[in-house]
């Protein structure tokens, strides 16, 4: 069996900054956020947009671990729960999926068979064409309603990036998991929109805004952690977007 490398380790404490595990396509890297917060992230090569970091949280829970989203895939979930196991030494007791695109699910049969539980959304399932075994909670929520699960909260805000699109809450730091509905500081647009619902996309912004006003730190789906400006900014590119004219039709050749 090949090993994976590990790349960087600064040092034991829970504050340290290190570097998970590389080997041709797998790269994952972990660093903390707040005590008790590591960010995950993983990276793809995807047409039209190129490599793309995609990221994730683990969360302590006493005595065990809340992984929200995958490590988009296989191979980088299972580079990321060998981590865990190594540096961390708890269980991963759950799985939050924050919606139903690889980035966020892609490699949940990497938790399943380590008996995790997976927590999603009916529609994040159905859209996944995921046929749920006994390690799925599923759950269902209308825009603005929220769930516990545990020390976290899950609010689904209504269709954004995805129909399916929930935020995740951890009170203890006041970070706030936007995934993919979440845009960076640096995106002046609203990146992959296969799946979206700009039209609704500034709407379901500000019910996470009116939801979580004490944020402080807010995690999006690729890019560069921020704050709550983030939403802001988000708000505002889903905006301009709306009222973007759409796009003319080509014209059509000339009559020979």
């Amino acid at each position: 069996m090949k090993s994976w490398p590990l790349l960087v380790t600064c040092c034991a404490a829970w504050w340290c900054v290190v570097a998970v595990a590389r080997a041709e396509e797998v790269a994952v890297e972990v660093q903390p956020l707040t005590e008790g917060v590591w960010l995950h992230t993983s990276w793809q090569t995807v047409a039209v947009f190129g490599r793309v970091q995609s990221n994730g949280l683990i969360v302590r829970e006493g005595d065990h671990l809340v992984v929200v989203d995958t490590a988009w895939g296989a191979a980088p979930s299972r580079a990321l729960l060998a981590w865990i196991d190594r540096e961390l030494k708890l269980p991963v007791a759950r799985l939050l999926v924050t919606h139903f695109h690889d980035d966020r699910l892609g490699g949940w049969e990497v938790f399943a068979e380590r008996g995790v539980r997976i927590v999603a959304s009916e529609q994040t399932v159905a859209l996944g064409k995921v046929t749920p075994t006994a390690a799925f909670e599923v759950y269902r929520l209308q825009p603005g309603e929220r769930k516990r699960s545990g020390a976290l909260e899950i609010f689904y805000p209504g269709p954004a990036h995805a129909p399916d699109n929930v935020v995740v809450w951890i009170p203890a730091g006041r970070v706030l998991a936007g995934g993919c509905a979440v845009r960076a500081a640096a995106s002046a647009g609203l990146g992959n929109l296969s799946d979206a619902s700009v039209a609704e996309w500034g709407a379901s912004m500000r019910r996470v805004i009116q939801a979580y006003p004490t944020a402080q730190l807010v995690l999006p789906g690729h890019g560069d952690r921020g704050g709550p400006e983030l939403l802001q900014h988000t708000v505002d590119l889903a905006e301009a977007a709306r009222r973007a004219p759409p796009p003319s039709a080509p014209a059509a050749p000339a009559r020979q």
